[in-house]
Formats: structure tokens, C-alpha cells, sequence
């Protein structure tokens, strides 16, 4: 009886072990796999083959695969810096994308390696597997469509009018798609705001945290803000990430359902 119940108990084991989504839970079950079986050499009068068991395949190869989850890979982040979505301060990273992407690291048992891009480059580093995802300041245009995607936070693409003279915006992104003939493109956020300050814009087509920068800034202040579309800040992921695109939608509904999602809104906006 004692055999049959350690046998059931094995396979049990076995079938929960290749079904478990997180690595690190299905290693632990593993382990507990090769006890189990370890007590049923034992029970079946092979303590050698029990012991053997138990200190290969509970001690040495549990510890295998966790050195080796360790060191499974990266996530390669394509960054595109935006307050206070995710931006540099010092040498460290900050940001309440920054966050999620060290929760959605810790859940996949994998590192983070950030590297600081333009938007232009974005669709480019995904469409060949150079960046698993991007992030940041990231309203997805519509060359974009076709990658997957995890909504973070609604936000409204404006024109803003402060004179005469040509809009600007950010090439690459969603704004430069509404951008009218004559206007003027410019790769990173700062350039653009010191084409604004040095007069040879009249305005801009941004989104909502773009206009907040310019605005604590004085730069539109007393401006005219006319609505063209409403859109999301997303964190994109190149084609073949849905699994990771997938986790991080879980990180958020876990956030969401415990209430620390709003707690981080209230930290950071």
C-alpha cells in the first residue's frame, strides 16, 4: 500500500512539475519529485538506489537548474526616456515603468538590460529581435499595430499653439503621424523642447506627459491646446514575446486586485 501511495504520489508530482508556468515553482516540485521517489526506492529495499536518489536528484540536480534559471537570459529593454514613466537619475533607473519591468524581471527569472534609444528606433530594434520590449515614452503609432502590446496608462495626443511657425514633434512616434505638412521632426524630447524655447516652433503635436514636462517648464503656458485622438502609453513587445507580454498583463491585474496599481498612479503622476 505504502509503494502504491509513494508511486501515485510520484507521477502526481511529475504531471504538476511540466505544468507549472514559473520556472522557479517548477523546479521546487522537482525536487520534491526526486524525495518522493528516493522514499519509494527505500520503501522497495534499494537504499542505495535511495540515496543516490536523494543526493543527485534532489541535492545536485535541483541545484543545477536553479544556477541555470539564473542565468536563463535577459530581458533587453529598448528605453525611450520619458518622467516619470521611466528615466535615468544618477546612475540609477527610476520610474513607474521601471517598476513593472523589475517585477516582470523577478516573475520570468531573468535580468534587465536597458539600453537608452531614440523613438524612432524603436520598431526597428523589435522587427529584429534586437530589444524584447520597449518602454517608456511609448504611444504606439501605426506602423506599431502588429506588435504586441500592454496598455499602462490612457492619454490624449493635442496640438499645442503658442505663435506662428511650424508644429513639431517626435520622429517615430504617433504625434508625428498627425503632424500637418511643413512641420518639423526632431528625434529626442529635449530637442524639441529647445527648438520651442529658441522660438522656431509655433507649437507641437505631443501627448499628455509631454505637455506636462513643457508646461512645468513654461514653455506652453498661455498656449492654445486643440484634442485630436485619445491613445494609450503601452509597453510593446517584439513578435515572438507574447509569453512576456502575457506575464506582465498578470503583474497588473495582480496589481490592480491588491490595490497597489493606484499606489503607484499616486507615487508618480
Amino acid at each position: 500500500m505504502t509503494v502504491l501511495l509513494l508511486a501515485v504520489l510520484a507521477f502526481a508530482l511529475a504531471a504538476v512539475a511540466l505544468t507549472r508556468r514559473r520556472l522557479l515553482w517548477g523546479v521546487a516540485v522537482l525536487g520534491a519529485h526526486s524525495l518522493v521517489l528516493a522514499a519509494l526506492y527505500f520503501a522497495l529495499s534499494a537504499p542505495d538506489v535511495a540515496l543516490a536518489e536523494a543526493a543527485i536528484g534532489f541535492g545536485l540536480v535541483t541545484f543545477v537548474y536553479l544556477l541555470a534559471i539564473r542565468r536563463t537570459g535577459r530581458i533587453a529593454v529598448a528605453a525611450v526616456e520619458c518622467r516619470p514613466l521611466l528615466y535615468p537619475e544618477g546612475e540609477e533607473v527610476v520610474g513607474l515603468v521601471w517598476e513593472l519591468l523589475e517585477l516582470l524581471a523577478a516573475r520570468t527569472h531573468r535580468e534587465l538590460e536597458l539600453r537608452w534609444v531614440e523613438r524612432g528606433e524603436v520598431e526597428g530594434l523589435l522587427s529584429s529581435r534586437e530589444a524584447d520590449l520597449a518602454a517608456g515614452d511609448l504611444v504606439p503609432s501605426a506602423r506599431e499595430t502588429a506588435f504586441p502590446r500592454v496598455p499602462l496608462l490612457p492619454t490624449r495626443i493635442v496640438r499645442v499653439r503658442r505663435g506662428k511657425g511650424p508644429l513639431g514633434a517626435i520622429s517615430g512616434s504617433r504625434e508625428a503621424e498627425r503632424l500637418p505638412r511643413g512641420g518639423r521632426l526632431f528625434p529626442r524630447r529635449g530637442e524639441l523642447l529647445e527648438a520651442l524655447e529658441r522660438g522656431e516652433l509655433g507649437g507641437a503635436v505631443v501627448n499628455l506627459l509631454e505637455l506636462r514636462s513643457f508646461y512645468l517648464r513654461g514653455t506652453f503656458r498661455d498656449a492654445e491646446i486643440e484634442p485630436l485622438e485619445d491613445a494609450d502609453f503601452v509597453v510593446l513587445f517584439a513578435p515572438d514575446e507574447g509569453e512576456l507580454a502575457e506575464a506582465l498583463r498578470e503583474i497588473m491585474t495582480e496589481l490592480r486586485e491588491k490595490g497597489e496599481w493606484e499606489e503607484l498612479l499616486r507615487r508618480y503622476l
